[in-house]
């Protein structure tokens, strides 16, 4: 039941805490003031993290009595912001900045009757405050959590832990995408029997568990075996309709197998953009809009197939596209995405077959630059799109695919980022033609001054006119009808 280790160990603890160096201080100071305190103990992710080598953002802090009085007091003496969690629970949180501190009542009488309500083995481990600062290093260790750490194993402590929060369920496979090993045979076997409950949490408890498995770099594989288990399609009702939705031979797969297909691929490019890209990494994709909006993108992009499905000559779908942003609109607002993502999303589904088809014209040698300019200006996140795109071409893999087909939606990108490049310089010179000129050539602001100057740029980008009096006479002869 206890481990004991040797003070290398507990440097490693101080070394860990990813505070602040002045609040670092503080909070040493704080724990050693109360280090005798018999009912005081470090409990979850920092005593894990000893072993993990996880930093340690947040402090799990329990105690058997006068809760309350304690946090008041660690509030005062560390000078955080007190956060009022679950009273009723016992659970009160400190905060500030990236960094928290939660402090809990026993569950029980004694520690071991609180380690036991937790929710996985390696979980489930107590430190006592006071052997930071003393030679006996003992760590608490009633459910063997040290041994299933060690051999990546993520156990639930019991069936009945599980029924009582099943955010519990959602945990278990973020700590898969986080790589701390296989769920137990028997633990899996709880979450699909209870996979239901799910939808007892709060929409904001739900979300922020998705959002670690979306920004890790396992998203596919913890999806899988989600959707194995009938947990995915709990949390996206939508997702199950699109089983079985059979897809033209450009494809290899139903649109649901399709659609977890994309998503695998989203992570590989995310992992290599240099290789399937042809673009070096940048922290712009490394940032959590740009990593979320893909994934999401790229699992969604085609579920409005499911409500368009239509066999005639071929297997059609029209206007699936406006659709899927539908319907990933509702779930994604359902369970409290931030409305800009949500846009940007919405922006990249209702825009990702529009490469596909620009990049057909162009190989007909019908591609205007009027309609590659119109696509960048309508989705602001051409790179975004590149990645969901290229996800979607190399899921699908049917007979009448094309095989060098990722090369060419890649040089076509390419094509488009120089434009927009180019687009952007041209901004910034000053206008040859403006409103004003418009005016003075008889033309009443409206509708008609903006199509006049977007085809001016056209023009210009062409560099079939180059002076602004020949814009002008171009201008006259163009549109001078229609300036009344």
């Amino acid at each position: 039941m206890f481990l004991k280790f040797d003070e290398t160990l507990r440097n490693k603890f101080f070394s860990l805490l990813d505070f602040p160096q002045e609040e670092k201080d503080l909070i040493i100071s704080f724990l050693r003031k109360f280090k005798n305190r018999e009912d005081f103990y470090l409990t979850g992710g920092s005593v894990r993290a000893l072993f993990t080598s996880e930093k340690i953002t947040d402090l799990d802090l329990t105690a058997k009595e006068d809760i309350v009085s304690f946090v008041l007091f660690a509030q005062k003496f560390l000078n955080y912001h007190f956060v009022l969690l679950s009273p009723e629970w016992g659970i009160y949180r400190l905060a500030k900045g990236k960094n928290t501190i939660d402090f809990t009542s026993f569950r029980g009488e004694t520690i071991e009757e609180d380690l036991k309500k937790r929710d996985f083995t390696f979980n489930a481990m107590g430190l006592h405050v006071k052997a930071l600062f003393e030679n006996k290093f003992l760590i608490l260790d009633p459910f063997s959590g040290y041994k299933d750490l060690k051999e990546g194993i993520i156990r639930a402590i019991s069936e009945e832990n599980i029924i009582e929060d099943p955010l519990r369920i959602l945990r278990g496979y973020r700590f898969f995408a986080y790589g701390f090993g296989e769920i137990e045979k028997n633990t899996r076997k709880s979450f699909r029997i209870h996979r239901e409950k799910i939808n007892w949490c709060a929409k904001e408890r739900i979300l922020q568990e998705l959002l670690y498995i979306l920004t890790s770099s396992k998203t596919y594989e913890t999806f899988k075996l989600m959707n194995e288990d009938g947990l995915l399609t709990e949390i996206f009702p939508y997702l199950e309709k699109a089983k079985g939705i059979p897809q033209p031979t450009f494809h290899h797969l139903d649109v649901k197998d399709h659609l977890l297909e994309t998503l695998r691929w989203t992570d590989k490019i995310l992992g290599n953009p240099k290789k399937y890209l042809g673009i070096e990494k940048t922290s712009e994709m490394d940032k959590e809009d740009f990593i979320l909006s893909v994934k999401l993108a790229g699992l969604f992009h085609d579920l409005g197939k499911v409500y368009t499905f239509e066999i005639k000559e071929r297997i059609t779908f029209y206007g699936h596209e406006k659709v899927s942003a539908e319907l990933f609109k509702k779930m994604a607002e359902n369970l409290r995405f931030k409305k800009d993502l949500i846009n940007k999303i919405c922006n990249l589904i209702k825009n990702h077959m529009r490469p596909f088809h620009l990049l057909n014209e162009k190989e007909k040698g019908g591609l205007t630059l009027r309609a590659k300019r119109n696509l960048i200006k309508d989705v602001p996140y051409l790179k975004e799109l590149f990645v969901v795109c290229m996800a979607d071409s190399y899921a699908s893999q049917g007979p009448d695919k094309e095989l060098d087909y990722e090369e060419r939606l890649k040089v076509f990108f390419h094509e488009l980022f120089e434009l927009k490049e180019q687009l952007e310089k041209e901004s910034q010179k000053k206008r040859l033609i403006t409103g004003d000129d418009l005016i003075k050539l008889g033309f009443k602001p409206g509708p008609l001054f903006k199509e006049i100057l977007q085809d001016v740029e056209i023009q210009i980008l062409e560099k079939k006119l180059t002076s602004k009096k020949e814009l002008l006479e171009y201008i006259k002869e163009k549109y001078g009808k229609e300036k009344l």
